[in-house]
C-alpha cells in the first residue's frame, strides 16, 4: 500500500501536468526542506509513466530518492547509476552527476531514451556536469520531453541563474505557508549579536572566503560562548551546529564536551563509515550535538532535530536556509524548532544573513537587555559581548488581519482590494475581489484552512499592499484607546462599547466593511427588481442584463446627481 500525497503536493501534481500539456517543458518547482520533494517527484513519474531520469548530486540523497519512490510506488521498477552500479534498464534511474555526466556513461544512457529528467537539489543545475547531461539526452531548450527541477533554495550565491535552464516555476509555497497549514515543525529563533567585524574578511563565489572566516570566527571564547548559549536556551534539545570548516567543527564539538555535552562532528571528505556511525549515533540520542561543515545542508533527513546553531556566519541566503531547513521536519512531540543564530552587529558587509533576512516573516517577540559574558580567556582574541539577544516568531501568523463574516474569512489590503476565503467541499477555496469589480481565483482545489491561508498570504506579501493589514501597525494597538473617528464610525453603525481597544475598533470596523462586500457580492448574482427598473427606466438607463448590485449602483450615481444639482 502506498502512502496518499498531501493537498499541496496533489496541487503541484496537477499543476506540473496540466503546464506540461500546454507546452511548457522546462518546469521548477520549489518547496521548503521536509515537505516532501522526492514524493512529489515519484507521483509524477508515476503519472506520466515514461523512463525517467533522476539526478542527484550526493549518495544520501540518491539512496533516500530510491527509498522514497519505494514508498510511494511499492511496485515501481528502479534502479541507480552510481559508481560501479549501472542499471541503466530500469524505468526509473536514480543517478549521481558525477557518473552520469562521464562520457562513456552518458554515451550510453543517449541509448535508453530517456522522456523525463528531473533533477533534485536543481540550484546546482547551472553548472556545466548537468548542463552537458542536460543537451545530450536531448532536454535543451525547444525539446518536448519534460525537465523538472526542485529544489528548496533556487538562489545561487555565484550568481548563476536558472533562468536559461528553467523558464517557469511552476509550483512554489513558502516556509510560513507549509508551517502554518502544519507540513513543518513550528520554528522559533533567538537572535544572539557579537561585538565583532567583517570588514577585513574577503569574499568568495557571493559568500566569506573559508580560511578567512575560520581563522577569525573559530576562538576558544567564541566558541565557549556558543556552548553557554545553548546549554542556557537549549539544554534539552537536540541539534546540529553548522560551521566553517572542519577544524571549526572539531574545535566547537570539544567545546559541548568539555561542557559535559554528547557532541561529535562530521565533515564532506569524513571517511563513509565513520560518517554514517556517528550519525547513527546521532539519531539514536547517544548524541546530544553534531557539528557539520560540507555536509547535512541538503539531504539530510533527521526529524528528531529540533535545534539548529548557525555558528557560521554566511552572505549565502540559500545556505542560511538549507541550515534551518534541517529542523522543519515534523516528529512526534516536537513542538517547535529553535534556531540559535549567532551573526555580528556590524553589518557594513551587504547581505550578511541572520533569521530575519532569510524569513521576512519574522516578528520580534522578546527583547532582552544587553549582558557581558564575563571573559573565559584573560587574552581573549575577540571581546564576545551580548549585544542583542531576540526571539523571532516565524510563523506568520500574527503578521495579517483575518475577519470572519459568517463561513467566509476577509483579507483588506491598503486600496481595499479583499481576498476572501469560502468553504467549499469540506475545504476552503479563495478569491481576490478587486476594487474595480472585478475578480480571480487564488486558491482553486478546497484546502485546509491554515493551509489555505498561508497560500493568500504568500500572494498578498507579492502582489498586494499590505499595511493596512499589518497586526503590528499603530492602528492595531492593544494599549491605546480608539480614535474620535473610529467611535463616530462604530457609534453610527451601534458597534463601539465602551473599554474598547483601538485595535478591537479596527477589528469591528473591518467586519464591518466585509460584511458589506458580502453583501455586494451576492447581489451581483441577482436579478434587478422592478422597482429598480421602473426607476432607471424613468431616468432613461438601460436596464439590459444589469443585476441587483449594478442598478443599485446607478441608482446612487442618479441620486447623488440631483443632490449636488439641488443641493
Amino acid at each position: 500500500m502506498s502512502i496518499a500525497l498531501r493537498d499541496y503536493q496533489k496541487e503541484c501534481l496537477d499543476v506540473v501536468l496540466r503546464e506540461h500539456a500546454s507546452g511548457r517543458s522546462r518546469q521548477l518547482i520549489i518547496l521548503p526542506t521536509g515537505s516532501g520533494k522526492t514524493i512529489v517527484m515519484a507521483a509524477i513519474a508515476k503519472h506520466l509513466n515514461k523512463k525517467t531520469l533522476l539526478l542527484a548530486h550526493r549518495e544520501e540523497l540518491i539512496n533516500q530518492a530510491v527509498e522514497k519512490f519505494k514508498l510511494f510506488w511499492p511496485d515501481v521498477d528502479i534502479g541507480i547509476c552510481m559508481a560501479e552500479r549501472n542499471d541503466v534498464d530500469s524505468q526509473i534511474l536514480i543517478g549521481s552527476i558525477q557518473s552520469c555526466s562521464r562520457s562513456k556513461r552518458l554515451e550510453l544512457l543517449k541509448e535508453k531514451g530517456f522522456e523525463l529528467l528531473m533533477i533534485d537539489e536543481a540550484h546546482h543545475s547551472a553548472s556545466d556536469s548537468y548542463q552537458s547531461v542536460i543537451s545530450a539526452l536531448g532536454f535543451e531548450c525547444g525539446s518536448k520531453n519534460l525537465l523538472l527541477g526542485v529544489t528548496a533554495t533556487p538562489q545561487r550565491s555565484d550568481k548563476l541563474g536558472l533562468g536559461e535552464t528553467f523558464t517557469h516555476v511552476t509550483f512554489s509555497r513558502s516556509i510560513s505557508t507549509m508551517i502554518k497549514g502544519g507540513y513543518l515543525s513550528p520554528i522559533v529563533g533567538r537572535k544572539i549579536l557579537t561585538n565583532f567585524s567583517f570588514q577585513k574578511i574577503s569574499s568568495n563565489n557571493g559568500d566569506f572566503a573559508i580560511n578567512d572566516l575560520s581563522e577569525a570566527v573559530n576562538t576558544p571564547e567564541r566558541n565557549t560562548f556558543i556552548v553557554t548559549k545553548f546549554m542556557e536556551y537549549a539544554p534539552e534539545r537536540k541539534g546540529i551546529a553548522f560551521c566553517c570548516d572542519v577544524q571549526h567543527c572539531k574545535d566547537l564539538s570539544d567545546a559541548f564536551k568539555i561542557a559535559g555535552v554528547a557532541a561529535s562532528s562530521v565533515w564532506g571528505d569524513m571517511e563513509s563509515t565513520e560518517r554514517k556511525k556517528t550519525l547513527e549515533a546521532f539519531k539514536q540520542g547517544k548524541i546530544q550535538v553534531i557539528a557539520s561543515c560540507g555536509v547535512l545542508t541538503e539531504g539530510y533527513d533527521e526529524p528528531t532535530v529540533n535545534a539548529v546553531i548557525m555558528a557560521r556566519p554566511t552572505k549565502s541566503s540559500g545556505l542560511f536556509t538549507q541550515c534551518i531547513g534541517r529542523g522543519l521536519r515534523l516528529w512526534p512531540g516536537k513542538e517547535n524548532c529553535l534556531v540559535l543564530d549567532f551573526t555580528d552587529k556590524h553589518h557594513t558587509l551587504d547581505g550578511i544573513m541572520s533569521l530575519s533576512d532569510a524569513l521576512p516573516d519574522a516578528a520580534i517577540i522578546e527583547d532582552r537587555p544587553k549582558i557581558e559574558l564575563e571573559e573565559i580567556d584573560r587574552r581573549p582574541k575577540i571581546e564576545v559581548l551580548t549585544e542583542c539577544d531576540r526571539v523571532f516568531d516565524i510563523l506568520g501568523s500574527a503578521r495579517f488581519i483575518w475577519v470572519q463574516v459568517d463561513d467566509e474569512w476577509s483579507l483588506q489590503d491598503d486600496e481595499r482590494n479583499e481576498i476572501v476565503m469560502r468553504l467549499y467541499c469540506g475545504g476552503y477555496i479563495a478569491d481576490l475581489y478587486s476594487l474595480d469589480g472585478s475578480s480571480s481565483q487564488i486558491v482553486s482545489q478546497p484546502l485546509p484552512l491554515e493551509y489555505c491561508s498561508g497560500v493568500c498570504e504568500d500572494y498578498a506579501r507579492r502582489h498586494l499592499k499590505i499595511s493596512f493589514a499589518d497586526m503590528k501597525a499603530p492602528w492595531m494597538s492593544t494599549d491605546s484607546l480608539p480614535t474620535q473617528g473610529q467611535r463616530d464610525y462604530l457609534g453610527k453603525k451601534g458597534r463601539y462599547t465602551e473599554g474598547m481597544t483601538r485595535g478591537q475598533a479596527s477589528i469591528e470596523i473591518r467586519k464591518i466593511i466585509a460584511s458589506k462586500n458580502k453583501q455586494r457580492r451576492s447581489m451581483t448574482n441577482e436579478p434587478i427588481t422592478d422597482k429598480q427598473r421602473y426607476f432607471l427606466k424613468n431616468c432613461g438607463v438601460e436596464t439590459v442584463n444589469m443585476s441587483k448590485f449594478q442598478a443599485m449602483r446607478e441608482i446612487a450615481k442618479i441620486k447623488q446627481g440631483q443632490a449636488v444639482k439641488y443641493g
